[in-house]
C-alpha cells in the first residue's frame, strides 16, 4: 500500500483494490462536530387587546412618576433657601416630569390607536361571520330550489284540483243514494199532505168543542137574575 501511495501523484484518486472492504463513514456530528439545533417554534404575537392592557399598565407607572417627580421638584423649591443645589435638582426633575409626560401623552395616543384598530377588527369579524352565514343560507335555499322545479309544482297542484273534484264527486254520489230515488220523494210528499189535513182536523174539532162550554156559563147568571126578580111568597101565620 506504501508502494502504491508513493507512485500515486498529489491530488489523484486512490481506488480500492478488488477485494478490499470499504469503511463507511461516520455521520456528520459523531465525530464531535456540532449537532443541529432543533427549531423551536414561533412565538405567539400579541393581540391588540392584550398590547392595550400593557400599555395601559405602563400608562399607569408613567402616571406614579410623575406624580413622584412633582412631589420631589416641590421639595427641593422648599429647601432653596437653605440649599444651593436646590434649584438644579428642582429643574431635573421638572424635566423629567416633562419628559414622562411626554411619553405618557404618546402611549396614549398609541392605545387609542390600537383600541379603535381593535374594534375595526372585531366589526370585521361580525362581517365575514355575516357573510359567511348569509353564503350558507344561500347555499341551502338554492339546494332546495334543485329539489323542487316549476314542472312538479305545476302537476302537484294539477293533481290536487282532480283529487278535489272527484272527492265532490264521491261526496255528491253518497248524499243522492241516502235521499232516495225519486219514487221515495213522492211518497214522502203525499205523507207530507196527509200530515197537513190530519192537523187542519184536529183544529177543527177543537174549535167545536170549545164553543158550547163557552155559552154554558152565560145561562147561570140569567137563571140567577130571574130568581132574585121574583116577589117573595108571604109567610104562613
Amino acid at each position: 500500500a506504501q508502494a502504491i501511495l508513493a507512485h500515486t501523484p498529489i491530488g489523484a484518486r486512490v481506488l480500492p483494490r478488488a477485494g478490499t472492504r470499504q469503511r463507511a463513514r461516520p455521520p456528520p456530528g459523531a465525530m464531535g462536530g456540532k449537532q443541529s439545533q432543533p427549531q423551536q417554534p414561533p412565538e405567539a404575537r400579541p393581540t391588540l387587546q392584550e398590547a392595550a392592557a400593557k400599555i395601559d399598565d405602563q400608562v399607569s407607572t408613567l402616571e406614579l412618576k410623575i406624580q413622584k417627580a412633582d412631589n420631589e421638584a416641590k421639595q427641593w423649591v422648599a429647601k432653596a433657601s437653605t440649599n444651593a443645589t436646590a434649584k438644579a435638582r428642582a429643574m431635573q426633575c421638572l424635566k423629567m416630569k416633562k419628559q414622562y409626560e411626554q411619553q405618557r401623552d404618546q402611549l396614549m395616543n398609541t392605545q387609542f390607536n390600537m383600541t379603535n384598530m381593535a374594534f375595526q377588527q372585531e366589526q370585521a369579524e361580525v362581517t365575514a361571520t355575516a357573510i359567511a352565514a348569509m353564503q350558507a343560507g344561500r347555499d341551502k335555499m338554492k339546494a332546495q330550489q334543485d329539489k323542487i322545479n316549476v314542472e312538479a309544482v305545476d302537476k302537484l297542484t294539477d293533481d290536487l284540483a282532480e283529487i278535489n273534484d272527484e272527492m265532490k264527486a264521491i261526496q255528491e254520489a253518497l248524499a243522492g243514494s241516502a235521499l232516495g230515488s225519486g219514487e221515495a220523494d213522492a211518497d214522502l210528499e203525499a205523507e207530507w199532505e196527509k200530515m197537513q189535513e190530519q192537523a187542519c182536523m184536529e183544529k177543527l174539532m177543537q174549535g167545536a168543542m170549545a164553543a158550547p162550554s163557552a155559552s154554558a156559563p152565560s145561562a147561570v147568571p140569567a137563571q140567577a137574575a130571574a130568581a132574585s126578580a121574583a116577589p117573595s111568597a108571604p109567610l104562613a101565620a
